[in-house]
């Protein structure tokens, strides 16, 4: 991150606080005192929600809290509604021994959309909250918390690497956002049983308590599929001593040669999904053809070309790799349209594909085989640039060679020369 950048974002959040702020002290100056017990109820019920919330994603996690701060706005004066919300945030942020900064940022944000929040609810009619003369403008009130809440996170976000507020947002939401939606009529419905008998709200602590179950355990069987998958890539790499760690190894390579080119956060969760799962359909290979010292037959290397298609229908059922199907399946594609498994060229390649081929190539390359040595790093990386063009794509090799260097300095000079096309080694093709 810039030092431009990093001032940007910390004048943010130093504006975002300050606004949150004075949100708080108007709610503290103009307080309405209101009947003590369902503000307590719904405060705890939040403080305990925020302290167990459930991560869905890499970009982020979602919590029934919002549901509770929801019901606040509907039910109670703004004033009071603030205070609830920044009370709630602000507990749970200290029990959880969150950084001084992020409390003040989260209890600011929170304040700050509870207050927009509660001001285009009272555009709405006056009373006592019914579904039918108010829902479409706890409606308007839902969208506004989730809009205020989320974009103030996401320009943060965007600020400190350099996105726009939107990419993030779109990215962090995609999988997030039916979750995060649901919790807004549940929070109307929170406000309708307190409105018709307040002590009755206690009854909700058992459905938020299976709404948060469903939600873990939602997560929880992605995660533990996604870890299956990865464990049976990490055994297929190990069945060969020459090819240990090589799933993480491309991993490792495609994900900074993604973040080289510049692509989104999201495409680059996406290439590392995949590119630790890329030789999946391996699973199918028999020792005689893993272990092989020689060339390969006809018929052997018809073997070995099906396992791009064979790992990609491993995957294409599982959520966490949809996208990434076209990666694993494409990956010993080549530019010139001479690879396998369809013969695409060029950009009808996948992006993600041709990160990998690179990745994949540079690691067969630099690791040790039955019949040869491995090749040197400056070796290697000159065969991937003799490729580009044929084999390679020359905007991801060059992406791959700043990375390098970025990450453990100068390269050999004649890496970057024009060399005559070597051959690559069998196993790379």
């Amino acid at each position: 991150m810039s030092q431009e950048s990093r001032l940007t974002a910390r004048i943010f959040i130093f504006l975002t606080i300050l606004a949150g702020a004075g949100v708080i002290a108007w709610a503290l100056v103009h307080f309405q005192p209101v009947p003590w017990f369902g503000p307590f109820v719904l405060v705890v019920f939040a403080l305990v929600a925020d302290l167990f919330p459930v991560r869905l994603s890499e970009q982020g996690t979602v919590s029934v809290a919002a549901a509770l701060d929801f019901a606040a706005v509907i039910l109670f004066p703004p004033q009071v509604s603030i205070l609830m919300v920044a009370a709630a945030t602000g507990l749970s942020d200290i029990i959880g021994r969150v950084p001084g900064i992020r409390i003040l940022f989260n209890t600011a944000q929170l304040a700050v959309s509870a207050a927009l929040a509660s001001k285009v609810y009272s555009f709405g009619p006056s009373g006592v909250f019914t579904f039918q003369t108010h829902a479409l403008w706890g409606l308007f009130a839902g969208i506004t918390f989730f809009l205020a809440n989320s974009l103030l996170t996401c320009t943060v976000i965007a600020l400190t690497q350099g996105q726009s507020p939107i990419e993030v947002w779109l990215q962090g939401n995609r999988e997030m956002l039916l979750h995060d939606i649901a919790l807004y009529p549940i929070g109307m419905l929170v406000a309708l049983v307190y409105t018709y008998d307040a002590p009755a709200v206690i009854l909700f602590s058992l459905p938020m308590v299976i709404i948060y179950v469903s939600f873990r355990n939602n997560v929880l069987v992605r995660q533990q599929a996604r870890a299956v998958l990865e464990t049976l890539a990490d055994i297929i790499d190990c069945r060969d001593p020459y090819t240990a760690e090589h799933s993480r190894r491309v991993a490792e390579y495609a994900t900074g040669i993604a973040h080289q080119m510049g692509v989104s956060e999201d495409l680059c969760q996406i290439v590392q999904a995949s590119a630790r799962v890329h030789d999946l359909g391996k699973v199918t290979w028999r020792d005689n053809l893993l272990f092989k010292p020689g060339n390969l037959t006809a018929e052997e290397m018809g073997k070995v070309r099906e396992h791009p298609v064979t790992g990609a229908r491993i995957v294409e059922g599982l959520a966490h790799y949809q996208k990434g199907v076209p990666f694993i399946r494409h990956h010993h594609e080549w530019v010139d349209g001479s690879g396998y498994p369809d013969g695409l060229k060029g950009e009808e390649i996948p992006l993600g594909a041709r990160i990998l081929a690179v990745a994949d190539a540079y690691d067969a390359m630099t690791s040790d085989r039955p019949y040869r040595k491995a090749l040197s790093k400056d070796e290697a990386l000159r065969r991937l640039v003799a490729g580009i063009g044929t084999q390679f794509d020359g905007d991801v090799v060059r992406a791959f060679l700043e990375w390098m260097e970025n990450r453990g300095g100068e390269l050999d000079s004649t890496v970057r020369e024009d060399a005559p096309v070597k051959k690559l080694p069998e196993e790379v093709v």
